[in-house]
């Protein structure tokens, strides 16, 4: 595709490559020739990537840049083309994404009954801006395949903007390879296309300094504390801890490098890279290192136990048979183990807001809780964990004040 789409404000990567910040949004250009010469076409404000690549397939198109058109718009049918032609093209994007952008093709936008066929149906040619109005507006009253308890099957508005993401950018590839002239959404008025609603996070939850203890302290002859205690003191996700692998971590300079995660595809758990793409290297303090050694002993004891049942994966963290331990799994067995600790049930995820929280909070600088969490800015650290700042800032301005009004003896 011709032109380019970047994220405003964004930061560069060991590699260079910008990367959206949080509160980023995206913006297109590209150049055309006219009697003047060459002129600079921009258009920003875009929520996601994608909006922005539909969106500037859509410019290119109307101002002939859009490649080669066929003689006559093709006349697949749009469910042959999203699954054969258009998926296979998403080679770059992580499986759970490509995944993602599958099931809402197969659960929303090729079964949806629109003018009385099954939208996937429909020709690419004869797609017009009012079918894919009134597939949206299906979707708004009767796009769940099973009712809520009211009785509903109207489909949430995110859910809505994220298939009108995927029929946007697949309709504007359609015009990039020659199989359609113009895109069906260039006519789609914009208040007519579905909004990406405020986004909202899962509300935190954090143990304070003495829960943590409690629990390290109850849960301290389980299998599996060492990750639990890992958590605690790295603030390493879920799919990074059980994608841990022994080769990674120097238990004599006490360093342990992030390299992989696992991600649940479905329920499938897929290797991957860590969130970004960023790779890292978190020091451990000597309790963490002395935690690590003891779990490594007791998956000795398992491995002589299985024998050559044992699946030797290089896992740090494994099940009894040494084969890998599913994301979930880990999930649920903290559960247990809060609840015989008697500390509150809080997801395996806070436990690095748990380590974020308690490290702000004891006057480890952000810029440092940045690099051993993985953000790609600390403005991301300093905009997730605000509730810490107000107490940063008192202590700070107290300690400023302390210094400066010290009288010299």
């Amino acid at each position: 595709m011709k032109g380019t789409v970047y994220p405003r404000p964004s930061v560069k990567d060991e590699t260079g490559a910008k990367r959206p910040v949080k509160g980023s949004t995206w913006t297109y250009a590209f150049s055309v020739t006219t009697g003047a010469g060459r002129r600079q076409i921009t258009k920003g404000g875009f929520r996601t990537k994608r909006d922005a690549e539909a969106a500037l397939a859509e410019a290119l198109t109307e101002h002939g840049q859009g490649g080669p058109a066929k003689a006559e718009p093709s006349k697949m049918a749009l469910a042959t083309y999203l699954r054969d032609e258009w998926l296979p093209t998403l080679h770059g994007l992580k499986p759970k994404t490509r995944s993602s952008y599958a099931e809402l093709v197969d659960a929303y936008v090729v079964p949806t009954i629109v003018d009385g066929v099954p939208f996937g149906d429909q020709r690419l040619c004869d797609l017009t801006p009012g079918m894919v109005s009134r597939l949206y507006e299906e979707l708004r009253t009767n796009g769940r395949r099973r009712p809520k308890k009211d009785g509903s099957r109207a489909l949430a508005e995110s859910t809505v903007h994220h298939v009108h993401v995927v029929v946007s950018s697949a309709l504007g590839h359609a015009v990039e390879v020659g199989l359609l002239r113009t895109s069906p959404i260039v006519g789609l008025p914009k208040k007519h296309r579905p909004k990406q609603p405020a986004k909202s996070r899962p509300e935190m939850h954090v143990w304070t300094a003495e829960h943590a203890r409690t629990f390290l302290a109850k849960a301290a002859k389980d299998r599996l504390v060492g990750m639990y205690d890992l958590a605690l003191n790295t603030g390493l996700r879920r799919g990074e801890l059980v994608a841990l692998r022994w080769a990674d971590v120097d238990l004599e300079r006490a360093v342990l490098a992030v390299r992989h995660s696992t991600v649940t595809v479905g329920y499938e758990a897929v290797d991957g890279t860590p969130k970004s793409d960023r790779a890292r290297t978190i020091d451990i303090d000597e309790g963490t290192v002395a935690a690590l050694k003891a779990h490594r002993r007791r998956q000795l004891e398992e491995r002589m136990a299985w024998g050559e049942a044992w699946t030797d994966t290089g896992l740090v963290f494994t099940r009894e048979d040494g084969t890998a331990l599913h994301p979930q799994t880990a999930l649920w067995h903290l559960r247990r183990l809060s609840r015989a600790a008697g500390v509150p049930e809080i997801r395996l995820h806070d436990l690095r807001h748990t380590h974020a929280t308690l490290g702000l909070a004891t006057g480890v600088p952000p810029k440092v809780m940045q690099e051993r969490l993985g953000h790609a800015s600390v403005q991301i650290t300093l905009d997730l964990y605000s509730h810490v700042v107000p107490g940063m800032q008192a202590d700070a301005a107290a300690r400023i004040g302390a210094l400066l009004r010290t009288v010299q003896a």
